[in-house]
């Protein structure tokens, strides 16, 4: 991150400091397990606060929320018992507390270069569409954000399916709706995208040009899954203490467990 951009952040959060939550007794981050402070450092996006030592955003913390509320197991214990975890992200809160460790996989989507190495120790290059991974290799696989960018996102399902062992849970968020249906935004049948509706893109991390965004998520997407080996459940995480929520509603999370 350059300096200015530090720099307005900074002054981001100086300028607003009523868009924080500064009081550690009350609150605490369920994602590095401290006692903090949750700031603000986008005005425009004032409910999306983050924690002073992790920077943990609510869809993280979600994340790990769920975990716990779905398995009854917190996602520090299951790591501790030696739970084979996978997540889509290098730079995620998840990554910075487990990363280094025996049974934590991470991979990033780096378009320039080869798929299905390490681009450094302990980091992969993956395209979901085609995992490089054997079969039944992780318990639990995490995204935030991800499937939507994918262009042929139910071959990217089946994949994450065919990485779990039985049992094991796809944990993830994705920008969804449940009063719509599942729908392409992209015509993806042949060599080359047909686009069916206006173009729309997220920032993506990892490159400076930003993610079409291919796939709009509904209430059907349970059962789409299910074909592909999934039984799905919706939960709605709020939790004031952690700081959870989107925009005071509670944050849609999916629990995808392979059968």
């Amino acid at each position: 991150m350059n300096v200015a951009k530090v720099l307005g952040r900074a002054l981001n959060i100086l300028l607003h400091p009523h868009y924080h939550l500064v009081n550690p007794l009350r609150y605490a981050c369920n994602v590095c397990g401290r006692r903090t402070v949750f700031v603000c450092d986008q005005p425009a996006d004032r409910f999306i606060r983050k924690c002073v030592f992790c920077r943990s955003i609510p869809k993280y913390r979600a994340i790990v929320r769920a975990v716990e509320q779905h398995t009854g197991v917190s996602l520090d214990q299951q790591m501790q018992e030696g739970a084979e975890l996978y997540e889509f992200s290098t730079n995620s809160p998840i990554y910075k507390r487990y990363f280094g460790r025996r049974n934590y996989t991470c991979s990033g989507y780096f378009w320039d270069k080869p798929f299905g190495v390490q681009v450094r120790p302990g980091v992969w290059n993956q395209d979901c569409q085609r995992l490089s991974f054997a079969d039944a290799a992780f318990d639990l696989v995490i995204s935030s954000e991800t499937m939507e960018h994918v262009r042929r996102p139910w071959q990217g399902f089946r994949e994450v399916r065919r990485v779990l062992k039985r049992g094991g849970h796809y944990v993830f968020t994705i920008p969804y709706n449940d009063e719509r249906l599942t729908g392409s935004r992209v015509d993806t049948s042949g060599e080359h995208d047909v686009y069916l509706l206006p173009k729309v893109y997220h920032q993506d991390p990892y490159r400076r040009d930003d993610s079409l965004v291919y796939t709009d998520y509904g209430r059907d997407l349970p059962e789409l899954l299910r074909p592909l080996g999934f039984e799905t459940v919706l939960l709605r995480v709020r939790d004031e203490a952690a700081d959870i929520h989107d925009d005071l509603r509670p944050m849609a999370v999916f629990v995808a467990t392979a059968v």
